[in-house]
């Protein structure tokens, strides 16, 4: 595919759609986890860690159904004036003084499970929606598509923007970004969020691409660094396009993107819709040039999956497939070897790492 091609496959991307949980997991992890051990003791997390493990103790003492979380679809202001945006938030309760937050920002193919919001969010949104209300953040997903729909489209054909291009896709690289801001705003108005550390992203594929940016040291066409960092203490990518459409000049030695706070980013190297090889290559980049390996202070996580493709954790099996989508308590013993068992690696450890690195007031 040619340059054009693969700048349009980025920006729109190509087919990708294919009770709650209470459990105090938290606590559980923290107590039989390695890895959790293992960041624990890491200097740069300690405190925060630590303070997890004291409030884990608080859940363990109460009953599972104790909790009532809520989540319910709304509307909020968006980045420009007059313009309100769809959106769907999952609440703890008790919600907690200056809680954590995670922005979530979905797909190409939409944000809403068979188009519709009164089906809720796709799978995975609702999935990390849930358990996130169950670990005592507040999530928010955020639809990008609708309120920017012209009078040309129907909802359906404008949820769907994966082979769709300029001028009448939603633009990941700028709107998407602003978008960003527009939630984070309405949290901290809303919610009394912990803008200090406590607000975390998480994107999947066009998302993804949106969350890069956000998440960027820089500004996109100039490597001077941010005056301030971006107001996210970490983010979670999975499977974003990361070519020449992104920008910051990956066609000169690879660029110079970085993330300026942690960041995890999770592809398979089957990838047919984005282009793994671009991925891995502006991973490098940020690893040799500019010094983000894993456990540095704005380090980035590169986890990718042998023989696995795009969208590969939207599988599932049996009861996870159906609402409330239990989020997974294990890994497979085999390793990520399937879309299924790449998910379950996936999303604990993208968990533990929001647990670790995003944290309440």
């Amino acid at each position: 595919m040619g340059h054009a091609g693969q700048a349009q496959r980025e920006a729109g991307l190509v087919g990708e759609k294919c009770g709650q949980f209470k459990t105090p997991r938290l606590a559980r992890r923290l107590l039989e986890s390695s890895h959790m051990e293992h960041r624990i003791h890491s200097p740069r997390t300690t405190d925060a860690a630590l303070a997890l493990f004291t409030a884990a103790f608080v859940w363990v003492s109460l009953p599972a159904d104790a909790r009532a979380d809520t989540y319910t679809n709304i509307t909020l202001p968006g980045p420009n004036t007059g313009e309100i945006l769809d959106g769907r938030i999952y609440l703890p309760d008790p919600l907690p003084p200056n809680p954590p937050a995670v922005i979530m920002m979905h797909g190409c193919s939409g944000m809403w499970e068979g188009d519709y919001p009164g089906n809720g969010a796709t799978r995975e949104i609702e999935r990390w929606g849930l358990e996130l209300a169950a670990q005592g953040y507040v999530a928010l997903a955020i639809d990008s598509y609708e309120a920017r729909r012209p009078s040309t489209k129907t909802y359906v054909q404008y949820q769907n923007q994966c082979s769709m291009g300029s001028p009448l896709r939603v633009d990941p690289y700028t709107t998407r970004v602003a978008d960003i801001g527009a939630a984070l705003d309405y949290l901290i108005d809303t919610h009394d969020v912990n803008t200090d550390g406590g607000v975390g992203l998480l994107g999947w594929s066009q998302g993804a691409q949106a969350v890069l940016v956000a998440m960027a040291k820089t500004p996109r066409y100039s490597n001077v660094p941010h005056a301030t960092d971006p107001p996210y203490a970490a983010a979670v990518a999975f499977y974003p396009g990361c070519g020449a459409a992104l920008g910051y000049n990956f066609n000169v030695d690879g660029g110079f993107w970085r993330p300026a706070n942690p960041m995890r980013l999770h592809m398979g190297d089957a990838d047919e819709t984005v282009s793994f090889d671009d991925c891995e290559a502006r991973v490098e980049t940020a690893h040799d040039d500019y010094g983000n390996t894993p456990g540095t202070e704005d380090e980035l996580i590169w986890v990718p999956y042998a023989g696995i493709g795009h969208t590969f954790d939207q599988a599932c099996d049996g009861a996870e497939c159906s609402e409330p989508y239990p989020f997974a308590t294990a890994k497979c013993a085999s390793g990520p070897t399937t879309y299924n068992c790449a998910r379950k690696d996936a999303d604990i450890d993208s968990l533990d790492f929001f647990l670790t690195e995003v944290v309440g007031g």
